[in-house]
C-alpha cells in the first residue's frame, strides 16, 4: 500500500484512490488501467504513462478426472514458464504457487531440479498466478495459498513476503494469514528471518528423512543445513511464534518408509509442537524411486501414532495430469 500511495502522489492523485486501485487489480481484475472506471480520466492517463497491468499467458492446462486437481502452465513475458496448481477439497480451494523459474536445490525426487534455476519471480508474477486462476474460475472462492510449487520461497524472500502482504490485505485478496503456507526445503536463514515477521502464516518444512545421510541424498541442502541445525531453527521458530511447524515427508519405497525410519522420525520430533504430512511418492518418468505399498505406509503411520506424533497420510493428487512439481513444465520443455 505505501508504494501504491507514493505512485499516486507522483501522479497527483489522492492517497485514498489506492484502495480503489487495489480492488481493480485484485478483486475484479482488469487488463488495463483505462478500465478502472471510478478513477478520474486524467489520473488514469497519468498512471498509464508510468505503469501497466501485468498478466500471464496460459500455455497449457490439465484437469484431473480423478480428483479435479487442475495444473496450469503459465508463460511469463520473457518466455519462461512456471506451474501453478489448483487443489480442490471439500472445505477449501487451494492454489499451489511457484516462487522461482526453476530451482537450484536439486532435490532427488523433484522434476523441477532437472532444468535447473533460471531466475526469481517478481512480486507481480507471484500475484498474477492467483489472478489468472481466479479469472479462469470466476465463481470459485480461493481459500488457501501454499508456496509449494517450483522454487525455494526463501531464496526469493523479499518478493514472496511482499506478495503475501498483498494476498492478506483486506483491500486486495483478503486471504487470512493462517490460510497461507510457505514451504522450505530447509533453508535455515529463511526460517530465522520469518520468525521475526510477526505474521500468522504457516511454515512447512520438507523433511523426508530423520537420518542425515539419507536426507543429504534426497535433499542436498542438508549438507549445508544438517538436521541438528534445521531442528534447532524449527524449535526456535515455534518458541518465538507459538505456532506449529508442519513437516512434509514424501514416502519412498526402500528409502525412507520403513518402521526404523518411522522410529527415527518419532525420536527427532519428540516434544515438538508440530505435525507431519506424509505423502506417497508421485512417480516421475525416469526416476529410480517408487511408491511404497499400502502395507508399508500403514506400518510407518502406526509407529508414528504409537509415539504420539501428530501425523496424517495423504495420497498424491493429480496423478493423471503430471501434477507433481515441475512435471508438466519439463514435459513441455522436452517437446
Amino acid at each position: 500500500m505505501p508504494e501504491l500511495e507514493e505512485a499516486l502522489r507522483q501522479a497527483k492523485g489522492e492517497s485514498y484512490r489506492a484502495k480503489q486501485i487495489l480492488r481493480w487489480l485484485y478483486r475484479t481484475p482488469v487488463q488495463a488501467i483505462e478500465e478502472m472506471k471510478d478513477l478520474p480520466a486524467d489520473l488514469r492517463r497519468s498512471l498509464d504513462e508510468k505503469f501497466r497491468v501485468s498478466g500471464l499467458e496460459t500455455a497449457d492446462m490439465r484437469r484431473s478426472v480423478m480428483d479435479g486437481t487442475t495444473k496450469y502452465l503459465f508463460m511469463l513475458e520473457d518466455g519462461n514458464m512456471i506451474e501453478t496448481v489448483l487443489l480442490l477439497e471439500k472445505a477449501r480451494n487451494t492454489v499451489c504457487l511457484s516462487s522461482q523459474v526453476g530451482c537450484k536445490y536439486s532435490c532427488a525426487f523433484c522434476a523441477s531440479a532437472a532444468l535447473g534455476f533460471i531466475r526469481n519471480l517478481t512480486q507481480s508474477e507471484i500475484l498474477d498466478q492467483v489472478i489468472s486462476i481466479r479469472c479462469a474460475n470466476p465463481s470459485m472462492n480461493i481459500t488457501n495459498l501454499v508456496f509449494m510449487g517450483i522454487g525455494e520461497p526463501f531464496d526469493n524472500y523479499d518478493n514472496v513476503m511482499r506478495a503475501i502482504r498483498i494476498f492478506n490485505d483486506k483491500n486486495a485478496f483478503n486471504i487470512g494469514a493462517r490460510k497461507i503456507t510457505v514451504s522450505t526445503c530447509g533453508v535455515v536463514p529463511g526460517i530465522e528471518k520469518l520468525k521475526k515477521e510477526r505474521l500468522q502464516i504457516e511454515l512447512s518444512v520438507s523433511l523426508h528423512s530423520a537420518d542425515d545421510g539419507i536426507r543429504s541424498k534426497l535433499l542436498p541442502v542438508n549438507s549445508r543445513y544438517p538436521l541438528s541445525m534445521l531442528m534447532k531453527a524449527c524449535r526456535d521458530y515455534i518458541k518465538e511464534t507459538n505456532r506449529i511447524v508442519t513437516f512434509e515427508y514424501v514416502l519412498i519405497k526402500g528409502v525412507n518408509s520403513s518402521k526404523d525410519d518411522a522410529m527415527k522420525l518419532s525420536t527427532l520430533l519428540k516434544g515438538m509442537k508440530c505435525k507431519v504430512n506424509a505423502i506417497s511418492y508421485n512417480k516421475i518418468p525416469g526416476s529410480p524411486y517408487e511408491e511404497p505399498s499400502e502395507k508399508e505406509v500403514g506400518l510407518f503411520m502406526k509407529v508414528l501414532e504409537a509415539h504420539k506424533v501428530n501425523a496424517m497420510h495423504r495420497k498424491p493428487k493429480g496423478d493423471d495430469i503430471d501434477a507433481g512439481c515441475g512435471q508438466l513444465r519439463i514435459s513441455r520443455m522436452k517437446k
